[in-house]
């Protein structure tokens, strides 16, 4: 075993721990004694196991080197294998490139015509040749539509206009051609082929990898194969189609777009393709984060940790103790602190009620502003210092999940797809740390956004946009989402933090 393994606590389903065990947790914290620092350090949602005790090995010299001991929480989600495998496969199907075509066609006429033209008249959608145009764009590593800027005041798409798209895409014979693809491979295959296309485990069609609920939709009334019924399941297919096109316009109207190709991408993943694309992966990683803090009667690797240390801190050891999170391990602290909190207001728990964290640092966190703000509420009580290193918004955008096919970085990528609203239901979510949220004109994001902008705003060594040549602790030349826990300018501030 590597002497870095012993530094980690490897957690795995529901947070119980996984390859480590309660004797290990006992020596790692017992080597905590007297230590003058302690860092505990969670990486990103998009390395599995391996790659968390990868990264553990290579970042433990790192901290040794500024005198700290580190804890490394390794823990897995799956989620870059679905990105890596699905997402390029969804992006490339050809229902999905003629979805592409038709909701940027309606969606362009909707948002970039002045709202006194679609008052007066019927929606003018720009011709086909001219929108296959500006989707031939993306082969030559350009942005559809990029150049154009929307009027201020959006309006939503109207009822007429509404009436008009369903009308015309009723009549697509294209759009007709590929329901009856989906259809008809799921009536052709046979259940046991159909597993293999669904990481969920649901009926799925060898044509696409849509959700198995939108397939199931689509399948429902051409059970017998008839023409008569097929014609019913493809004026399911427009309605959606046309709910897409709407809810483009609406994030417009709300700006909460993100450009019109990668919101027109966003839209039509969030309508046909959610279960394929990592929500239900995202979803479950971050409810791991939380339940490793949970009361069980089975041993959970996040709250058996805590209660030991809790136990070193109340026997008179204190080292200063810097948390850092990496991507979605931001999601891991802010449910770590939650828990101390608890703690701290629970008589009979061993943590010394004085006790704080020195530093909070957060690597592109990939938490939302809904979930970091309470934690920066509790600061006077929770944390002396918070940093954030993350990227500013044109390197955000030059950060491509996807080349040539989804111009935006993972963060995007989150807040405009994977995110769920309170009622598990689709909704574009604000992300700590994207830069355009705190730039963006309006209200969206309600109190939390609000208070998250007058925190940071309050002191400006809070926050550092990368690239950034600043003074020490304050630099970053980071221009990837991966980047930050490798990049030797981040590892320099860290380790100025921590000699502070």
């Amino acid at each position: 075993m590597h002497p870095s393994r012993r530094r980690c606590v490897h957690s795995g389903t529901s947070g119980r721990l996984a390859t480590t065990t309660t004797d290990d947790i006992d020596a790692l914290v017992a080597s905590l004694k007297d230590r003058p620092r302690v860092v505990l350090h969670f990486h990103g949602g998009l390395v599995d196991d391996a790659l968390g005790f990868a990264t553990a090995e290579r970042l433990t010299p790192v901290y040794e080197a500024a005198g700290a001991e580190p804890v490394f929480f390794v823990w897995s989600s799956g989620l870059l294998e679905i990105l890596q495998g699905n997402l390029p496969q969804i992006l490339g199907e050809g229902v999905f490139q003629t979805l592409l075509n038709r909701v940027t066609r309606y969606a362009a006429g909707a948002v970039f015509q002045r709202p006194g033209r679609r008052a007066a008249g019927p929606l003018a959608a720009p011709p086909a040749r001219a929108v296959a145009a500006e989707l031939a764009l993306l082969r030559t590593g350009q942005e559809p539509y990029a150049r154009l800027t929307p009027p201020a005041a959006v309006p939503p798409l109207g009822e007429a206009e509404r009436v008009l798209i369903t009308a015309e895409l009723s009549a697509d014979t294209e759009l007709a051609d590929r329901n009856r693809e989906i259809v008809g491979s799921v009536l052709r295959s046979a259940p046991t082929t159909t597993a293999a296309r669904d990481i969920n485990g649901g009926r799925a069609a060898v044509a696409t990898l849509m959700s198995p609920e939108t397939v199931a939709e689509l399948a429902a009334d051409t059970a017998d194969g008839g023409n008569r019924r097929a014609l019913v399941t493809s004026a399911l297919l427009v309605r959606k189609t046309v709910r897409v096109i709407a809810a483009v316009v609406g994030r417009f109207r709300l700006r909460t777009d993100h450009g019109l190709y990668p919101t027109v991408v966003e839209e039509i993943l969030r309508e046909f393709y959610v279960a394929n694309v990592g929500a239900a992966v995202w979803d479950a990683m971050k409810r791991q984060t939380a339940d490793t803090f949970a009361e069980s009667d089975e041993t959970r690797a996040g709250r058996y940790f805590l209660d030991r240390f809790s136990q070193l801190l109340a026997s008179g050891s204190r080292p200063k103790v810097t948390v850092v999170g990496h991507s979605a391990g931001a999601v891991f602290i802010g449910n770590l602190l939650t828990d101390l909190a608890r703690r701290r207001a629970d008589a009979d728990d061993p943590l010394p009620a004085d006790f704080r964290v020195r530093d909070v640092v957060l690597l592109a966190p990939a938490c939302t502003v809904t979930q970091l703000a309470p934690v920066v509420r509790l600061r006077r009580e929770l944390f002396d210092r918070l940093r954030m290193f993350t990227m500013t918004d044109p390197a955000e955008r030059a950060d491509h999940l996807v080349p040539l096919l989804y111009p935006r970085s993972l963060l995007y990528f989150i807040s405009g797809v994977l995110e769920r609203g309170p009622a598990r239901q689709s909704a574009v979510a604000p992300i700590a740390g994207m830069q355009r949220w705190y730039t963006a004109d309006g209200a969206f994001g309600g109190q939390d956004s609000e208070d998250l902008r007058a925190y940071f705003a309050a002191d400006p060594r809070r926050t550092v946009w990368s690239p950034v040549a600043g003074e020490p602790g304050l630099s970053s030349s980071a221009r990837t989402h991966g980047a930050f826990d490798d990049d030797p300018e981040v590892l320099a501030s860290l380790a100025r933090m921590l000699a502070d």
